[in-house]
């Protein structure tokens, strides 16, 4: 049996307490729930890239390897688009992208059900970073938070999304066959780096929030709304909305939950209630800017913080 796998708690006593924060056992079944979430949301981003991709990206569209090459020629930006790699500026046809888009969902409900080891996570990261940079003209922040996640996620053994009927102390024969224990530190590394992620992630966006006038003056809650394209609700057309002190008091309060959600978080007697505020924020921000696979992926991770916090 690996002896990594095996760590006893009181091993972790005698390292210091850097090495413990990132290498302690962490729950496999815990990572394969936050993992199994973040493949069900690039199922649904993958499926959501279907109906533009013949659009955007095939022979003779706005975004055809041909238009891009030339635009960044054009533009002097061919040296720093160099390091934008992806199969799919080799092609134009539109079948390899609905072929691509295909093996993307596929490689999603494999990892999310814990088959075929550690390689389809892997596969599915490159996946996701293979068509964020081939739509790097149209990608968002979703492409980034999840590649991020998937990179995190893919370091810990395989697990199912749900556990598996019987004891949840049973391995499953992929398990004993790897000779992984229900925790291993992998699955810690994992968590933890993923929690270091998201609460990155969560310190740029407040430290941009703080670079916007509009989240002073009381228009940031506003602003989103009316940003966003094809809008799940267009929360602008409600007088209520609209009055200032409902989207004043709205975007302070956004302004404020986020650093409280990240500080409460980490601090052991409070994360449940800093994860239910980061939850929350994502929530919100994901119905009024309609950009909620953006949310669920941040939600996500955030969750995920519970097995990276401090003791």
């Amino acid at each position: 049996m690996n002896r990594a796998a095996t760590v006893d708690s009181s091993d972790l006593k005698v390292i210091g307490g850097w090495d413990r924060f990132w290498f302690a056992p962490g729950d496999v079944q815990h990572a394969g729930v936050i993992r199994g979430v973040l493949c069900v949301v690039t199922a649904i981003y993958f499926v959501s890239c279907w109906s533009d991709a013949a659009f955007w990206y095939t022979a003779g569209g706005p975004l055809s390897p041909g238009r891009v090459s030339a635009f960044l020629q054009t533009s002097g930006l061919g040296s720093a688009a160099r390091w934008v790699v992806s199969p799919l500026f080799l092609t134009g046809a539109v079948g390899v992208y609905y072929g691509y888009l295909i093996l993307g969902v596929i490689t999603c409900v494999l990892v999310a059900t814990g088959r075929g080891g550690r390689t389809p996570a892997w596969v599915l990261w490159l996946l996701v970073v293979g068509w964020g940079n081939r739509a790097m003209l149209l990608s968002s922040l979703t492409e980034s938070v999840l590649s991020l996640g998937l990179f995190a996620v893919a370091i810990a053994p395989p697990a199912a999304i749900v556990m598996r009927s019987g004891s949840s102390e049973r391995k499953s024969s992929s398990e004993r066959k790897s000779g992984l224990a229900s925790k291993h530190w992998t699955a810690g590394f994992s968590m933890r780096l993923i929690s270091v992620q998201a609460t990155i992630i969560g310190v740029a966006t407040f430290v941009t929030m703080l670079g916007g006038r509009v989240w002073f003056n009381g228009l940031g809650a506003y602003a989103l709304a009316a940003s966003a394209e094809d809008r799940t609700i267009d929360w602008t057309r409600y007088a209520l909305f609209r009055n200032p002190l409902i989207h004043e008091s709205l975007t302070h309060v956004l302004m404020l939950i986020l650093p409280l959600g990240l500080i409460l978080v980490w601090i052991k007697r409070t994360h449940f209630l800093g994860k239910m505020l980061l939850v929350a924020w994502c929530i919100v921000i994901g119905a009024l800017h309609s950009d909620w696979l953006y949310a669920a992926a941040l939600a996500t991770m955030f969750c995920a913080i519970d097995e990276g916090r401090t003791e």
